[in-house]
This record gives C-alpha cells, sequence and structure tokens, in this order.
C-alpha cells in the first residue's frame, strides 16, 4: 500500500472513531439524565424555598406560597402561524403539597380584566390573554400572578404545537382534543367553562398516568419534558424537578385517589365538572360542535373541515422551507410540524425543518447543532421510527466530522 493510500485509510478511520465517539458521548450524556435516579423531593422543596428567599420581594408582590409546596404555573401559549404575538390562552396554577401529594388546580379564564400598558389600546383588549401577547410574557406572568396571589416557583408553557405531540406520545386523541380544549361558544357562560374544562382534561390525563399500572417510563417522560419550554421568565425546571414532582404523584396514587386533587378558579365562576371521553372523543366533540349549527359567523373558521385545514397546513409548511422564506423561524420555534396528523407527511417534514435548521445552525455554532440533531435522534429512538432514527445518525456524521 502506497504511503498517501494509507494516509487517507489513517485519516479516514479517525474520522469514522470521532464520529462514533461523539455519538456516544451524545447519547451517554442523554441516557444519563434520564435513568439517573429520581431527584429526592426534599431536594425540589429546598431548592424551591432558596429561590424564594433569593428574591426581593416589594410590598405589593403576590405572597409566596407555604414550605413545601411547589407552585408550577402553566401557561398555553397560542401564537398563530405568524408567530408574532404570544397570547396566553390557557392559564393554570398547580400547586403541588408535597407533604401529602395533593394538588389544588387554580385556573384562571384568558378574559380577565388586565392593564396593559401604555393604555392606549381599545377598551374591549384590556384581558390577560392580550397581557402576554402586547406588553410580553414576563409582564403577562406578573399580571396573573397578582390575581392567583402567589408567585409562581416555575412556569410552562406550551404552544398547540406541542400539545399535540404530547398527546400523540401518550397515545390520547389529538386534534378532538385540541377542538374540545378550544370550544368556548358551545357554552352560555362561555371562557371560565372553557378554563374548566381545560384545567380538568389536564388533570384526567395526570390521572390516566399516575397510578403504578399507567406509569410512564423515564424515557416517555423526559421526550415529554423536550416537547415544553421550561426556561421561562427566569425561572427553569430542569428534567430532575420534573420527573421528581410526576414520580410523587405515581407513589401517592393519583389515578385511584380523585380527592386528591382540587379545583378553584379566580376569579370565582359557576362552572360545570365536564370530561373528554378519551375512547369516543371524535364522536362527543362533533355533537358538540353540531350544536352551534347555524349561530355562528359565516367568518367563524369552525365550519372548515380538518382536511383542509390540514391541507392548507402542510402548504404552508413545506413554503416555509424555501430558502428566504422568513416563516422558517417561526415554525423551527413552534415545531409546527407536529400539527400534522398523517404520519408519513409529519415525519418527512420534521426531518426536513432539523436538516436544514441543523445546517444552518452549524454555521455559527457547532455543538448546538450537533446537540440539535442529538435530541431529534433520541426522540425518533425513543418512538421506535427506526428509519427516521438513521437519517438522523447520517446527518449528525456530517455535522461531527468538521
Amino acid at each position: 500500500m502506497r504511503t498517501w493510500q494509507r494516509t487517507l485509510l489513517v485519516v479516514a478511520v479517525v474520522l469514522v472513531v470521532s464520529v462514533i465517539v461523539a455519538a456516544v458521548l451524545i447519547f451517554h450524556s442523554a441516557a444519563q439524565e434520564i435513568i439517573a435516579p429520581v431527584k429526592p423531593i426534599d431536594d425540589v422543596v429546598q431548592q424551591v424555598l432558596a429561590a424564594r428567599a433569593a428574591t426581593t420581594v416589594a410590598a405589593d408582590s403576590a405572597p409566596f406560597a407555604a414550605d413545601g409546596v411547589v407552585n408550577v404555573l402553566v401557561l398555553g401559549i397560542d401564537s398563530r402561524k405568524e408567530g408574532k404575538e404570544q397570547h396566553c390562552d390557557a392559564i393554570h396554577l398547580f400547586a403541588v403539597n408535597t407533604n401529602d401529594w395533593t394538588v389544588k388546580v387554580t385556573s384562571v379564564p384568558r378574559g380577565t380584566y388586565s392593564y396593559i400598558p401604555p393604555g392606549n389600546y381599545k377598551p374591549t383588549d384590556y384581558y390577560l390573554a392580550n397581557a402576554c401577547a402586547f406588553a410580553g410574557l414576563d409582564y403577562g406572568i406578573a399580571q396573573i400572578e397578582h390575581i392567583l396571589g402567589v408567585k409562581a416557583d416555575y412556569v410552562v408553557t406550551a404552544g398547540f404545537s406541542q400539545v399535540l405531540g404530547s398527546l400523540r406520545v401518550l397515545g390520547l386523541p389529538t386534534t378532538s382534543s385540541l377542538q374540545w380544549l378550544r370550544q368556548r361558544q358551545v357554552y352560555a357562560i362561555g371562557d371560565p367553562q372553557r378554563s374548566q374544562n381545560q384545567a380538568t382534561f389536564i388533570v384526567d390525563v395526570l390521572r390516566k398516568f399516575g397510578g403504578p399500572d399507567a406509569h410512564v417510563p423515564a424515557a416517555l417522560q423526559y421526550l415529554l419534558y423536550s416537547f415544553v419550554n421550561t426556561d421561562v421568565v427566569g425561572t427553569k425546571m430542569d428534567f430532575a424537578t420534573a420527573r421528581a414532582l410526576y414520580e410523587g404523584l405515581v407513589s401517592a396514587d393519583i389515578a385511584d385517589h380523585p380527592e386528591k386533587i382540587t379545583y378553584d378558579m379566580k376569579p370565582y365562576y359557576v362552572t360545570q365538572d365536564l370530561h373528554l371521553d378519551f375512547a369516543n372523543a371524535d364522536a362527543q366533540v362533533a355533537a358538540l360542535v353540531a350544536k352551534l349549527e347555524g349561530r355562528l359567523s359565516p367568518d367563524d373558521l369552525s365550519n372548515r373541515t380538518i382536511a383542509d385545514v390540514q391541507d392548507e397546513l402542510v402548504a404552508y409548511l413545506r413554503k416555509a422551507l424555501d430558502d428566504g422564506d422568513p416563516e422558517f423561524s417561526v415554525v423551527v420555534a413552534a415545531q409546527s410540524w407536529r400539527q400534522v396528523e398523517d404520519d408519513a407527511t409529519r415525519e418527512e417534514l420534521h426531518y426536513a425543518y432539523v436538516e436544514k435548521y441543523a445546517k444552518q445552525l452549524n454555521e455559527t455554532d457547532n455543538a448546538a447543532a450537533v446537540q440539535y440533531v442529538a435530541d431529534y435522534i433520541l426522540e425518533k429512538q425513543t418512538l421506535g421510527l427506526s428509519e427516521w432514527e438513521t437519517k438522523g445518525r447520517d446527518l449528525l456524521t456530517t455535522l461531527v466530522v468538521q
């Protein structure tokens, strides 16, 4: 073998080994986080108390909750396709008492009044959903905490796409669930009943997977955790903390102890305790929507078929992949491909966005690009989608071999 051939062979071996080592390190790091022992709940509480003690509270600030209670503010964000404003369309505080593993869910209807600086909006615009959108998420959260009278220890946000992705992973209805969570016109009381339905739905999901017999495995826990945003307004809930809270609720067997979870609403409204039947969700939602026949404006979008909406969504996602389209970054941030119902189309689009975004990111931050693709591979590996896992690994190889 000639000298130049030996040199090329050595270089090739070194590159291959580098790729393997990098991939092993990436997946080892992710796996270690997933399989690590559950964080002791005392550590979680101490972490919360330390954060509270380090915060300077002004005289008019919302008071902190009692020791042993971890307050998690869950916000459903509606930024639509254009992604310009973040409306807080679902607002729910989960106060988890780690002493007796009870949960109090306090909901705030999105239409609750809120002042919005600089104060020159239309009179009908002054409500919480718009406070988040017009004055920024930080301001909106501060207004929510003022109404609740409690400062959140952690804030978790999720948009349409993340919710749909989470439901799909859990094997729950997707489009029909989202229709149920957004419906308000059919109720005489409107928005407060929708807010109550959202809280009930989240609790029903917790109960469904809150017992030893329906325990969500660690790998899926991590995947669900990765779908939502837990790094909001200066607070970050790490995976160990999220897992500790979930495992604590499972150990308390909340699935068989409904009395451990109670509801409240601020401001208070009289609402009904309604539940979505996961096994018959499509029929239940169809019957609900049928009650609105002829009662809504022709401009209302509720009369559009799901097929029409899906066709429009896919066309939008394909167009946003074009070079120079400003919507590309919006789609990536919102993970909008998760709204696609057809499995093959959704996976095709997901990979196309990951590939393009990773290559863009790699121009300025190789480590971030590598981690982004590694997360994609881990997701497909967890879901058993070997074809797309392989594509991800191939893409990772091109990023590691620089």
